[in-house]
């Protein structure tokens, strides 16, 4: 079983419940459609990037939220041409789509993968791999209620698991808040599955696929 085809199946078990709409894209593959959808605007942006991995991460995530757009749009009885959509960055980089900008958009980049969220709540989405992290992330940014937690997995296959579940569920609550790195990630616990949040019960669900570890922030 693939690790896309596990990432799949993980948010299709949830977006219905969760009110969203989803796509991911496999980095690796070179696929001329990831163009044929980007705008005059995006295209003036993407040649500015000099990067190669930059390119392709930023293309990729123009892709992925067009077409979590096209599905939830299809859904509605409504046809689009995605080439005139614009998905660009506000002021505090969050993306947001210029031409529908009441639906909240999230992003998540780790190679190989790439997925878009898009929906009518306050939403956000991480993924990252389970291996090769440092334990100064969880001495940092980690409550002491969940380094105690992690204390009980230590020389565990499941140690690095664990830890990133508990990143990713963060990671998701700060991209819903549009904070990035601004949020305070030591002063919120993550440990429930609902945690309460400047005024919003937050609902996360989080997943293994494979070498990664993947959650979805949802408000309500």
């Amino acid at each position: 079983m693939s690790t896309e085809y596990m990432i799949n199946r993980c948010l299709e078990s949830i977006n219905r419940a969760y009110r969203f709409e989803f796509h991911v894209v496999d980095m690796r593959e070179k696929d001329l459609n990831l163009l044929s959808v980007l705008s005059d605007r995006e295209l003036e942006h993407l040649d500015t990037l000099k990067i190669e991995k930059n390119r392709i991460q930023w293309v990729s995530g123009r892709y992925s939220v067009k077409s979590a757009l096209f599905k939830y749009k299809q859904d509605r009885g409504v046809m689009m041409d995605l080439s005139c959509i614009d998905v660009l960055k506000n002021d505090d980089s969050s993306p947001y789509i210029v031409q529908y900008p009441d639906l909240y958009v999230s992003i998540t980049h780790s190679y190989p993968y790439c997925i878009g969220l898009v929906s009518d709540n306050k939403i956000g989405i991480d993924l990252e791999r389970t291996s090769g992290q440092k334990e100064s992330l969880i001495k940092h940014f980690y409550t002491l209620e969940e380094q105690q937690y992690l204390d009980v997995f230590k020389g565990k296959d499941d140690y690095w698991k664990q830890a990133m579940i508990l990143w990713t569920r963060k990671e998701a609550i700060s991209k819903l808040f549009k904070l990035g790195m601004r949020m305070s990630f030591n002063r919120l616990c993550t440990l429930k599955d609902t945690v309460e949040k400047d005024n919003y019960s937050i609902c996360l669900k989080s997943f293994i696929c494979g070498e990664f570890a993947l959650s979805v922030a949802a408000a309500y």
